[in-house]
């Protein structure tokens, strides 16, 4: 049976322990953010999107700023159709509205066949949804993983290749190999995606684009807004305010 929760924090912040549940989960903020870490990634929820979450899958959550949320638990047997993987989707109307109407549902109750059919139609919004790429990969080799924290301690600094490969006891031939092969991506392409999901944190803590920028090590906010626009397609400022649906 499906569980709904609308939940309110006075809080705002918090971090749960490393623990599963038999069920799908789909977590929708409102403010802050949401980071969610596995043992192969990490995924970043800002305002407005949903996170889902697959059942049985180990996995721990960081809120920032979080005053309210809302939490659905779908039985296994509605996620068969859902991502295998943790996935940030983008929440146009319909879906809001959807998860509005779910969430406070009493999940002691057994769904009548007209509320059932609206739990049928938010999994398809959410087979539907704009994927969000707000996902950080992490390698399983402990030398590469030595690498990305080198990385994410100073993500203002560019490191080069040879001086962290060297650092983790390879070269740099065979750490560009292993990490193509661990994650499909070079590491300059994955820093860009660390410095990405870091903007985005900051920016939904309501950091400005200048601050943002500065952190991140960028000649100038107008360098910054550039790559971020590249990546998203807007401005640092249009992404954290638009709903998912038009970002």
């Amino acid at each position: 049976m499906e569980r709904f929760t609308r939940e309110t924090s006075q809080k705002g912040k918090g971090r749960t322990g490393f623990h599963r549940h038999p069920e799908g989960q789909l977590i929708c903020i409102v403010t802050g953010r949401l980071q969610i870490q596995t043992e192969v990634g990490a995924w970043l929820l800002p305002p407005r999107r949903a996170i889902w979450i697959p059942p049985n899958l180990m996995h721990t959550g960081d809120l920032r700023g979080v005053k309210a949320w809302s939490h659905i638990l779908l039985s296994p047997n509605r996620c068969r159709l859902l991502p295998e993987r943790p996935q940030v989707i983008a929440v146009g109307s319909l879906l809001e509205a959807l998860i509005q109407r779910v969430a406070p549902w009493d999940h002691t109750v057994a769904r009548t066949p007209e509320e059932a059919r609206i739990v049928s139609v938010m999994i398809d919004e959410i087979r539907a949804a704009k994927h969000e790429p707000l996902h950080l990969p992490l390698p399983g080799d402990k030398r590469l993983l030595k690498m990305v924290d080198i990385v994410l301690n100073d993500l203002s600094r560019e490191h080069s290749l040879e001086a962290l490969s060297s650092m983790a006891g390879l070269s740099a031939r065979t750490a560009r190999r292993l990490f193509a092969a661990s994650l499909g991506i070079s590491l300059a392409e994955w820093r860009q995606q660390a410095l990405l999901l870091r903007a985005i944190d900051l920016l939904a803590q309501g950091e400005s684009v200048s601050a943002v920028a500065d952190v991140l090590g960028y000649a100038s906010p107008s360098s910054f807004i550039a790559m971020f626009r590249i990546a998203f397609g807007v401005t640092p400022g249009k992404y954290v305010k638009a709903d998912g649906h038009d970002a």
